[in-house]
């Protein structure tokens, strides 16, 4: 399993939802072998149309706290609770490039666990973030989509500078 850079097309295909009665991958393996890849490469988010696969799941957490990193199957927003900021993103899909991008302090969302369990939960700050990054690649919408071609001009520029 690897990860895939822009500009490989699967990043920007709409990931259908995952059927747990009628799969290949068994969703457990598939939670702990995507987040030991996120986190082997200092992540904090990896949708399964990252490492190729068109599965309708994304994983998140961080190496401080990696027993509370998890899975999420078939991701939903419910509402969004709070008000629009701007916070700088990277993705492991785009090395070294970083960007403000405009989102929810706060939303509330619906996912299924590796189980198939649904679950529901308010995710705020980074986890808000990172949440709604990760379900914009299951909706084949990159974080360049999110912002203005010149905001994504000079991240990149800055991104070379830095190499």
């Amino acid at each position: 399993m690897n990860i895939l850079k822009y500009p490989n097309k699967i990043l920007q295909e709409r990931i259908p939802e995952f059927d747990f009665n009628n799969t290949e991958f068994d969703p457990i393996s598939l939670e702990k072998e995507m987040l030991g890849l996120m986190l082997r490469n200092n992540g904090i988010g990896l949708a399964a149309n990252q490492v190729g696969l068109r599965v309708r799941m994304f994983v998140m957490g961080d190496a401080e706290n990696p027993q509370q990193a998890q899975a999420f199957y078939n991701p939903m927003v419910v509402e969004h609770l709070d008000q629009i900021i701007e916070l700088e993103e990277g993705c492991l899909s785009f090395p070294g490039v970083y960007v403000k991008v405009k989102r929810p302090t706060k939303i509330l969302a619906r996912w299924q666990n590796s189980k198939g369990e649904w679950q529901q939960g308010e995710l705020s700050g980074y986890d808000c973030v990172c949440f709604l990054h990760e379900l914009d690649h299951l909706e084949g919408i990159i974080f360049k989509d999110r912002v203005s071609s010149l905001k994504w001009a000079l991240a990149v520029k800055k991104s070379k500078k830095r190499k």
